[in-house]
């Protein structure tokens, strides 16, 4: 015990030996807790993306089709007139199967948000 005073790894009855090893030990843990909150939140991110371009490359799609459709409708358009008479029954009900498909599309996703995903 004298050689521990005088050598000072005793100091006012705590061994500064074990405090050492408690900090290194604290500051190891904390570099174990930053890197998994670190590496959480990386995955976090890569799922949110992942996510969001599985939303676009159909966006992209579906804006090139309509786009392409635009630009045919003025063409024909251009060359035709407007329709007249020109749409039968069976058409007209082609016609409005994306709007209805549109509108429940909406409904679901709608109904979805507000009830939290």
């Amino acid at each position: 015990m004298w050689v521990a005073l005088r050598y000072g790894s005793i100091k006012n009855g705590r061994d500064t030996v074990t405090d050492k090893k408690t900090k290194t030990q604290k500051s190891d843990e904390k570099k174990v807790i930053d890197q998994k909150f670190a590496a959480d939140t990386q995955v976090s991110q890569d799922a949110a993306r992942d996510a969001w371009v599985g939303v676009l490359i159909p966006a992209v799609g579906s804006a090139a089709f309509f786009g392409s459709m635009m630009v045919n409708v003025m063409r024909t358009y251009a060359r035709y007139g407007w329709p007249k008479d020109a749409f039968t029954f069976t058409d007209r009900l082609l016609m409005g199967i994306p709007l209805v498909i549109v509108g429940i599309a909406l409904y679901e996703g709608l109904q979805k948000v507000e009830n939290g995903g």
